[in-house]
């Protein structure tokens, strides 16, 4: 972290630029401040490919609490971007936060905030792959993800949640205030994509003992969306897409205890999976076994894929 770099951040603010020289890519520049805190590993993993950790001091993140991260991936090199265990979001409480800055006057506690804004060069892949966020009871959480793509660029996307606390049983379960999330995909100027999930309590403080949204999640417990765009990732298409057309349901009295599909985006340059399921496990062997038969395993390393998802 420069001096010069470090100076210009506000709190919650991070840098991170990674490029590649010859078959190794670094970073020309990470900085970070309070509460964001991002780790390179000191390890090399993979030709042309580098990781790092985005994580929040304390172990989540509080009322209040605005991070914002600019990211750029150039030189034809491969980012991957990781998070230690879920990101938490603790519930609102009233008052004033280092990094928050919109201060409310009504006592009202702001909301929780993440904004990344992403640029991804020619030949060069973005591999986002975080822990799912989970919302404590009272939470009000914001997310805004913008992702800005070349033609021969790539990004691998995972977006995922959880219903909160499942050790703390019924009682947090799909018990907090608000959660949104936003993510856009641009490539060459033009936006390919706009995903936007809201789920919000309406109900008055006291009025109900569940929140209005959770008959419409009910019965999963956790849900995952990928997005993925560009010429590395058509290995991982064309599988979604094979297997997506060979599922064949039945009527049951039952719920699914897990539910996927798939969609192309852009003729097939793109799309989009969603997958529900009862549990978070559930939903993370999924993910995993998606993504490893899609080659995505053999894009980051071994190594690297193994650190994943553990």
């Amino acid at each position: 972290m420069t001096a010069t770099t470090k100076s210009r951040l506000l709190p919650g603010e991070g840098i991170i630029k990674l490029n590649k020289s010859g078959t190794k890519a670094s970073f020309e520049d990470v900085a970070f401040s309070y509460p964001l805190k991002l780790i390179v590993p000191a390890r090399y993993f993979f030709d042309g490919t580098a990781c790092v950790y985005v994580i929040s001091y304390g172990g989540g993140l509080v009322a209040g609490d605005r991070v914002k991260l600019e990211v750029e991936v150039l030189g034809g090199s491969n980012l991957v971007m990781f998070t230690q265990g879920s990101t938490k979001v603790f519930r609102t409480r009233p008052g004033r936060y280092l990094s928050d800055t919109f201060h409310t006057t009504d006592g009202i506690s702001p909301p929780t905030r993440q904004l990344m804004s992403t640029t991804i060069h020619a030949n060069s892949t973005l591999f986002l792959l975080p822990s799912p966020v989970t919302c404590f009871s009272e939470a009000n959480y914001s997310q805004k993800q913008v992702f800005h793509l070349e033609a021969t660029s790539s990004i691998v996307l995972l977006d995922w949640y959880t219903s909160g606390r499942m050790d703390m049983g019924a009682g947090e379960e799909w018990q907090f205030k608000r959660y949104r999330s936003e993510n856009e995909i641009w490539i060459d100027g033009r936006r390919v994509a706009k995903d936007v999930l809201l789920l919000e309590d309406t109900h008055e403080k006291g009025e109900a003992t569940e929140t209005s949204y959770a008959p419409r999640v009910a019965p999963y417990s956790c849900y995952a969306t990928l997005l993925l765009f560009g010429p590395s990732t058509k290995p991982l298409l064309q599988h979604l897409e094979r297997t997506f057309s060979s599922i064949t349901q039945y009527n049951q009295s039952n719920p699914y205890s897990l539910l996927w599909s798939f969609s192309e985006l852009e003729k097939g340059e793109g799309g989009i999976a969603r997958c529900a399921g009862v549990s978070t496990e559930a939903v993370r062997e999924w993910v995993v076994q998606v993504l490893q038969d899609g080659g995505i395993e053999t894009m980051i390393g071994e190594d690297l894929w193994k650190n994943a998802f553990s």
